[in-house]
C-alpha cells in the first residue's frame, strides 16, 4: 500500500531532522577535534621551539667541547714531546731511564720528610753538579769510539803476548838446542883436542875449559907442568893453534881419528912459523888423515910441497899473462 503524501513528508522531515541533528554532532565532534589538533599542534610547535633551543645549547656546548678536545690533544702532544724530550736529556746526561729518575725521585720524596730537606738535598746536588765543571756533550759518542778502539788495542795486544809467549818458547827451545848441541860438540873437540895435541906436540898434553871468559886452553909439556899461552914459542903456539883446528875440524863433523872419510880442510900458511922439526910433526899428522880426506895447503914450505900428492901454482907464461899449473907427485 503506497503511503499517502502527508505521511510520507512527515517521514521526510523526520529523516531531514535525524540528518541535521547527524551533521550537528559531526560538525561538534570535527569542531573538538580540530580543537584539539590545535592545540596539540601548539604543544608539538611549542616543544619543537624548545627542542630546537636545546639543539643550539647542543651544538654550542658540542662545540666548546671540541674547542677543548682539541687543546687537551694539544697539550696532549706537547705533553708526549716532553716527555720524550725529558727521557731523552736523561738518557744523555744520566744514563738513566725516565722510569728510574721515577724511581729515584720516589725514593727521595720518601726518604725527605719535609721541603727544607728536599731543598737542601736540591742544593747538594746542585754544588755537586756545579764542581763537575764542563761537560763533554759529545763523551758518549767518543766513549763508543774509545771503547771500540780499546778492544781492538786488546785483541792486537792478546796477539801480540800470544806471538811473544811462542817467539820466547822457540827462543828456550832454540837456547836449549844450542847449548845441548855445543855441549856435545864440545865434549867431542875437548876429547879430540886431548889426542891431538901429543901428537903435535911430543910428550904434551893439552886441555880445554869453558869459563866466563869463554874457552881456557891449556897445555902441559913434558917435564914444565902447565903453560899458559903467553910463555909459548910462536912454534909451539902454533902447533897448539893447530891442534885446536884439527880437534874442531875432526870434533865438529864428527870425524874418528884415523877415519876422515870425505873430510876437506883447507889451511893458508898454517905451517909458516914452525921449524923444520914441528913441520915434520905438523906433516905427520896431515899425512895421517890424507887417505880418508882431502887437505888444501897454501904454502911456501918446501918440505911441505914435497909431501904433496899434487902442486898447483900461478906462473906467467911466455906471454905474459898469468897461468895456473899444476904437478903431480904421486901415482899417475
Amino acid at each position: 500500500m503506497t503511503p499517502s503524501l502527508p505521511e510520507f513528508g512527515r517521514r521526510l522531515v523526520e529523516h531531514v531532522r535525524r540528518l541535521d541533528e547527524a551533521a550537528r554532532e559531526r560538525l561538534a565532534r570535527l569542531r573538538r577535534s580540530r580543537s584539539e589538533a590545535a592545540g596539540l599542534q601548539a604543544r608539538a610547535a611549542e616543544r619543537r621551539a624548545a627542542l630546537a633551543g636545546e639543539a643550539g645549547d647542543l651544538a654550542g656546548e658540542l662545540a666548546r667541547v671540541t674547542s677543548e678536545a682539541a687543546a687537551l690533544r694539544g697539550e696532549l702532544s706537547r705533553a708526549e714531546e716532553a716527555v720524550g724530550a725529558a727521557e731523552a736529556e736523561i738518557s744523555e746526561e744520566w744514563g738513566a731511564t725516565l722510569e728510574i729518575a721515577r724511581a729515584a725521585d720516589q725514593a727521595l720524596s720518601e726518604t725527605a720528610e719535609t721541603g727544607r730537606d728536599l731543598e737542601r738535598h736540591r742544593y747538594s746536588l746542585a754544588r755537586k753538579l756545579k764542581n763537575f765543571g764542563d761537560v763533554n756533550l759529545l763523551a758518549i759518542s767518543q766513549e763508543g769510539a774509545l771503547r771500540e778502539r780499546h778492544e781492538f788495542v786488546s785483541a792486537q795486544r792478546a796477539d801480540a803476548e800470544a806471538a811473544a809467549s811462542e817467539i820466547t818458547r822457540i827462543i828456550q827451545s832454540v837456547d836449549g838446542e844450542i847449548e845441548a848441541r855445543f855441549a856435545a860438540t864440545f865434549r867431542e873437540v875437548r876429547r879430540t883436542f886431548r889426542e891431538i895435541v901429543p901428537r903435535m906436540l911430543e910428550g904434551a898434553e893439552g886441555e880445554l875449559e869453558l869459563s866466563e871468559e869463554g874457552v881456557e886452553v891449556g897445555l902441559r909439556l913434558r917435564g914444565r907442568g902447565w903453560r899458559p899461552l903467553r910463555v909459548l914459542s910462536g912454534g909451539e903456539r902454533s902447533l897448539l893453534a893447530l891442534s885446536f883446528l884439527f880437534s874442531i875440524f875432526l870434533g865438529r863433523f864428527g870425524v874418528p881419528l884415523g877415519d876422515a872419510a870425505g873430510a876437506f880442510c883447507m889451511l893458508d900458511e898454517a905451517e909458516a912459523a914452525l921449524d923444520d922439526l914441528n913441520l915434520a910433526r905438523f906433516l905427520a899428522v896431515v899425512d895421517s888423515y890424507r887417505a880418508h880426506g882431502q887437505f888444501l895447503l897454501v904454502t911456501h914450505q918446501k918440505r911441505t910441497m914435497a909431501a904433496a900428492d899434487v902442486l898447483y901454482g900461478v906462473t906467467p907464461d911466455a906471454s905474459g899473462a898469468t897461468v895456473v899449473v899444476s904437478k903431480r907427485l904421486t901415482g899417475d
